[in-house]
């Protein structure tokens, strides 16, 4: 399983208390880009930091924080998008059903990771 997947499971535990704080240089990833958009529809802020101008991550965040846009997007891409993977962290239900509804939403997550034909 891919970390990216742990992450997606962990964001679909995210309520309107919560802050998702998220790591994106180019604000252009996917894997953020989702976890983005489960906590809002969770109802909860979502706290950017990134370098880009415009993004469709800028676009849904609360709070944008930016960088200096005078590094490359190779050098920093992968670690920030890693590090935005690791803040959404699992926390699991004791309740069942509760249980088997965020697993189903994380299915639905990660189906978009997948290649279409």
């Amino acid at each position: 399983m891919k970390s990216s997947h742990i992450a997606l499971e962990g964001i679909t535990n995210i309520t309107k208390n919560d802050v998702l704080v998220i790591f994106s240089y180019s604000g252009m990833t996917q894997e953020p880009l989702l976890m983005a958009k489960q906590a809002r529809k969770n109802h909860a802020k979502i706290v950017l930091i990134t370098r880009e101008k415009t993004s469709p991550l800028r676009q849904i965040s609360d709070i944008i924080i930016s960088l200096p846009t005078n590094e490359k997007l190779l050098r920093f891409g992968a670690v920030n998008s890693l590090f935005s993977e690791m803040f959404a962290s699992s926390l699991i239900s004791p309740k069942l059903n509760e249980l088997k509804e965020k697993m189903e939403i994380t299915q639905e997550l990660t189906d978009y990771l997948k290649i279409k034909d």
